[in-house]
């Protein structure tokens, strides 16, 4: 037996106060494809300068817009968790019994004022949720949802057709499964972060091998592969939001606290990007950077047991960009991609940019398969993103078809 994230997501490093909290319940609910009697959530304040109190945590299994089986979740035998800035502790273990293909929930109610610090988020709504509420609401009830935008002011100029999703407290839950279950962890950049791709990717996974196989999502928005995050004159936090390289946390974040099987992996287009787009220089980061960059995150996870494979660059291609830039850009990301494809030292790859990429329009996405910016996949983008990836070799399971094991 052993401890599998069931849901997980990387704490993001903003640099200050994210949001205030006042008298407010935070439900996070997500799939399990995971069968055990036992769960713990990793707790997390990474980053935070502020400790943060949770005055009580409870997890449930979903039940329409409900909780049933609601059992509280405890540090050191006690309810309410007190975390020191930049603590990250496992709760105490609960017996708790879950099954595959069961949606579990985790409420947080904090009663008093508190600026959050840190926090996890995603965008797409074709997964997990989070959903805040006025009052403790812990016990599982039905509650009427407050609005974000009045939580997180922000939102209210937010212009990507899905909103942030935040959620704080913890980044993942573990479940205490059996030693034969394969995790698979996505790593790379807001395409990853975003989860549109890995969303429909777990649905693939979670319904060919239910309770064989888990799927989390190590994805950073704005993250660089061999470089920190770039600084943003205007906007100052972002340099510490977009995280530091890749190369510098693949290990922890992949790897944290899990023994993982195998690493998709997605990043290099900021990479190529940023230079250009943000620090308005005349030239981009060079092919053979970015291959020393994935050579060095292949024989991490060499090192750590797992095989690992890259997809393919996406295409970049944007109206609001000069054409020079698109040639620039172009060079890089296609001599990045015909090394992917070919001898490397990767275990293999998915070909994301032949699925989305416009036959007609070189450099460009195909109409419809994005969120309007020509460069982060929509629900439709996803889908065919993670059409190509072969399930069987990403997690070295069979599936079972009608006619017995598809080889």
């Amino acid at each position: 037996m052993k401890w599998v994230s069931s849901f997980k997501y990387v704490p993001i490093n903003y640099n200050g106060r994210v949001v205030t909290v006042k008298d407010h319940t935070q439900r996070v609910n997500f799939d399990n494809n995971l069968n055990g009697s036992k769960i713990r959530l990793h707790l997390c304040n990474r980053y935070a300068g502020k400790p943060l109190c949770l005055d009580r945590v409870t997890v449930g299994v979903a039940e329409g817009d409900r909780a049933a089986g609601v059992t509280n979740v405890t540090l050191g035998g006690n309810s309410r968790i007190i975390l020191a800035p930049g603590q990250e502790i496992f709760s105490d273990e609960i017996a708790f019994t879950v099954h595959a293909g069961e949606r579990l929930v985790v409420s947080t109610y904090v009663e008093q004022e508190q600026d959050i610090e840190s926090i996890c988020c995603f965008w797409a709504r074709t997964g997990a949720l989070v959903s805040f509420g006025v009052g403790d609401r812990t016990e599982g009830e039905a509650f009427e949802e407050a609005a974000l935008t009045d939580l997180l002011p922000i939102l209210r100029d937010d212009a990507l057709p899905d909103q942030i999703m935040f959620f704080f407290g913890f980044d993942a839950l573990q479940v205490y499964t059996d030693d034969g279950v394969k995790v698979v962890a996505a790593f790379g950049d807001s395409i990853i972060h975003m989860s549109y791709v890995t969303n429909e990717l777990m649905k693939r996974l979670y319904a060919a091998f239910p309770g064989q196989v888990t799927l989390y999502n190590s994805g950073i928005g704005g993250n660089r592969l061999v470089h920190d995050g770039t600084y943003v004159a205007e906007t100052p936090q972002l340099a510490s939001a977009f995280g530091i390289a890749g190369v510098k946390r693949f290990e922890r974040d992949v790897f944290g606290i899990d023994r993982v099987d195998s690493v998709l992996s997605l990043i290099g287009i900021n990479d190529i990007m940023h230079p250009l787009v943000l620090e308005k220089r005349t030239e981009t980061i060079a092919a053979r950077e970015l291959i020393a960059g994935y050579r060095e995150i292949a024989k991490i996870a060499h090192d750590h047991g797992a095989a690992i494979y890259a997809g393919t660059i996406m295409p970049e291609g944007s109206k609001e960009h000069p054409e020079n830039w698109l040639l620039l850009m172009e060079k890089t990301r296609l001599s990045v991609n015909d090394w992917v494809r070919g001898e490397n030292d990767l275990d293999g790859y998915y070909d994301y940019d032949e699925a989305l990429r416009d036959p007609e329009r070189a450099g460009y996405m195909l109409p419809g398969v994005h969120i309007g910016d020509g460069l982060h996949p929509n629900e439709k983008g996803g889908e065919l993103a993670a059409a190509v990836v072969d399930i069987n070799k990403l997690t070295g399971l069979h599936q079972q078809g009608r006619r017995g094991l598809e080889e």
